[in-house]
């Protein structure tokens, strides 16, 4: 499939915060699809925020990012039927393996949950589950 964001939006020429592994950027993108699901409402700027981390994570080129995205969509819709929420953060902490890319995580977690400007009950309540597990 073809992005036309790639097209009219080049990727930027910065590495990968802390050289993330590849695996680590799916981890987080998880984590942020978490984020923007939890509360039901996923917002305009949100949506943004989840796009541009294709070029702010140094996404492999060889992997689909959309293709990712809708991957991830589906199996973070799966925990949240589910009800297994501390278990997916418990698999998303294994998944980050460095106190580092955990750090990154976090950050990419509250800004995007502040994306939108405005922070919910829901919203917060995540943000501190994902620092409990990522500390």
């Amino acid at each position: 499939m073809l992005s036309l964001r790639k097209l009219f939006f080049p990727a930027p020429q910065s590495p990968s915060p802390a050289n993330l592994t590849q695996a680590q950027r799916e981890a987080i993108l998880d984590l942020l699809n978490y984020c923007s699901l939890v509360d039901r409402d996923i917002a305009h700027s949100e949506e943004v925020a989840i796009d541009d981390l294709e070029f702010q994570l140094g996404w492999d080129e060889n992997i689909d990012f959309d293709y990712s995205v809708n991957r991830s969509i589906g199996a973070i819709r799966s925990v949240l039927e589910s009800k297994d929420e501390a278990g997916f953060l418990q698999r998303i902490r294994a998944r980050l393996d460095s106190g580092e890319s955990r750090a990154i995580a976090v950050k990419f977690c509250e800004k995007l949950v502040r994306a939108d400007g405005m922070v919910t009950g829901q919203e917060s309540a995540t943000l501190a589950a994902v620092r409990q597990a990522l500390a």
